[in-house]
């Protein structure tokens, strides 16, 4: 049993008048969760997972994409689509679950999660081509920068080098001092080709104009998507 110190404090209730969510839209919305952790064994963890699909879908997940590390190829990037992210946030972080994944040599989760402003799409699909390019955006004001990101349309940026699809945008905001959060997910159809890109000077400044003060980006190697 993991000890309870180890978890973060999780948001209750957010307000996002003004950002195209309502003006008293809570954790209990739609939302996905993007989970980082290490697996001594993907077969072993896969087995494990898939054993959860059925509380899971009990608790309002409906869809999932795994992905290998970029980097590590020891570790798991995971996504999660829920009808209700306050009671998505609260099985991930349960007893029940994580021992499940403990026991299959499964690590401790970094996690990221926001309400869905713009819904990733999932189909089934055992086999998947490309990656996976999850960047999580500290923001001066979530108005603004979404003001900016729409205003920049298809986001057809030269010099990507790569084919970038499924784009979806997920938020929340600034909590007490904290900041606000925005975390932007797409497809990459050669996912090696997306660091240099995301780091890139271009990048960077457009990211400082739209009011990004802090960013982190993991990158994933596709392995499969589905339905639960």
């Amino acid at each position: 049993m993991f000890p309870k110190f180890i978890w973060p404090l999780l948001l209750a209730v957010v307000t996002l008048g003004g950002f195209g969510c309502g003006p008293q839209a809570s954790l209990r919305s739609p939302g996905t969760l993007f989970l980082r952790q290490p697996v001594d064994s993907y077969k072993t963890f896969h087995e494990a997972f898939l054993a959860q699909a059925p509380r899971l879908k009990q608790q309002g997940f409906w869809a999932y994409s795994l992905h290998q590390d970029l980097s590590n190829p020891k570790a798991i990037l995971l996504t999660l689509a829920c009808s209700d992210l306050q009671k998505g946030l609260d099985f991930v972080r349960s007893d029940y679950f994580l021992n499940a994944m403990n026991k299959a040599g499964a690590g401790v989760p970094s996690v990221w999660w926001g309400l869905d402003l713009t819904a990733r799409v999932y189909r089934p699909e055992p086999h998947m081509k490309g990656g996976i390019v999850v960047a999580r955006n500290e923001v001066r004001s979530l108005a603004f920068w979404k003001k900016g990101f729409d205003a920049e349309g298809p986001h057809n940026h030269a010099g990507r080098h790569y084919v970038a699809s499924n784009r979806s945008v997920h938020a929340w905001p600034a909590k007490g001092e904290g900041p606000a959060v925005v975390i932007v997910a797409h497809q990459a159809s050669d996912v090696r080709m997306a660091p240099a890109f995301m780091d890139s000077p271009s990048m960077r400044g457009e990211m400082e104009a739209l009011g990004v003060t802090g960013l982190e980006l993991w990158y994933g190697k596709n392995i499969e998507q589905g339905l639960f």
